[in-house]
């Protein structure tokens, strides 16, 4: 994680004017108990429901148009081949709010608006007004939970604040290695679940980063990328060779109505293209496959990674965590 930091004097919590343009540090703020010190945020923060009543003023925009998955990823790729931004910031917005902090990530360009764009222009429309810029790049679970730290120090948080907010974060994954089934909670050699996360059907990608740690916590096994290692492009062949026990649908970005939406047209309709070799998998066949919120609980680098941790060991062993309404088994 880095941090570019402003020259800005100490800052009372009741002053504080907070942009975020993550929609993951805009769940991070509000765990630390500072909803009401955020002025604007982006146009995919959707969470917790008390942010989104505020009415906050939206500071950015997307070029991306939509489409298919295959078009959402073909506008990506032409974008960044060109070194095109997806996003940008609304300037007259941003300038307006005078923020005393902007909370950014640098990890990755498809996510956000690019780093170098929000420094730049925070520095020509801010130049007036002391403003701390804050980066941070979580990669992995860890890298979450210490995010939790670096902004609630930021922000002038008293350390019991920061430490109930880190304290909820642990207790849910405490909470599922306490009801793992007993081989897997004693270390045993019994064999887990393979698992295979889908962050993208067409073309295909496995989950990478914090998504190793995620299955593993849960209960399972995933070596198609490694802890912090980003999602990359895989064939359908490698996916076959894999042997997975359980696929995970969890497309980055989407909620689980789309996604439900998206495997039945691209991986299950008998006309869809990936239809033969699909229906080839052992755990089609098995009937484990299963569709999931990746946009609230898999893609996004919040404290809500740990209700996905929740999500997947719902899916694998059949535990109770509340989770129901996000995620759905999925059959041919």
């Amino acid at each position: 994680q880095r941090a570019t930091m402003g020259e800005l004097p100490s800052v009372a919590q009741e002053d504080l004017a907070i942009v975020s343009l993550l929609p993951s540090l805009t769940e991070v703020v509000a765990e630390l108990g500072l909803a009401d010190r955020l002025v604007g945020i982006t146009h995919e923060c959707d969470y917790p429901p008390d942010v989104m009543r505020l009415g906050l003023e939206v500071v950015t925009t997307s070029y991306i148009t939509g489409g298919t998955q295959k078009e959402i990823d073909d506008e990506v790729r032409a974008s960044l081949a060109e070194n095109h931004s997806l996003y940008a910031l609304k300037e007259d917005v941003l300038g307006r709010l005078k923020p005393t902090h902007v909370l950014t990530q640098s990890l990755c360009d498809v996510c956000a608006v690019a780093f170098d764009q929000v420094e730049r222009k925070c520095a020509r429309l801010l130049a007036s007004d002391p403003y701390q810029l804050l980066s941070v790049e979580p990669q992995s679970l860890e890298d979450v939970r210490q995010s939790i730290e670096t902004v609630g120090a930021a922000l002038g948080c008293k350390s019991e604040a920061i430490a109930d907010a880190v304290g909820r974060f642990d207790a849910k994954l405490a909470r599922v290695a306490g009801a793992l089934p007993a081989p897997l909670a004693a270390g045993s050699a019994s064999p887990k679940p393979r698992v295979a996360l889908l962050e993208w059907f067409d073309p295909l990608f496995y989950g990478g980063h914090w998504i190793q740690e995620m299955i593993q916590l849960a209960g399972g096994e995933y070596t198609l990328a490694s802890r912090g290692e980003r999602s990359k492009v895989m064939t359908a062949e490698a996916l076959a060779e894999y042997d997975a026990d359980v696929i995970v649908l969890a497309p980055c970005g989407f909620s689980l109505d789309r996604c439900v939406r998206d495997a039945k047209s691209i991986l299950f309709d008998e006309k869809a293209e990936a239809h033969g070799w699909w229906t080839n998998l052992r755990a089609v066949q098995h009937n484990r496959v299963y569709a999931a919120d990746g946009n609230q609980f898999f893609s996004r680098p919040s404290p809500r990674l740990a209700d996905g941790v929740m999500i997947l060991a719902e899916i694998m062993h059949g535990s109770d965590f509340g989770q129901a309404d996000h995620w759905i088994r999925l059959g041919a």
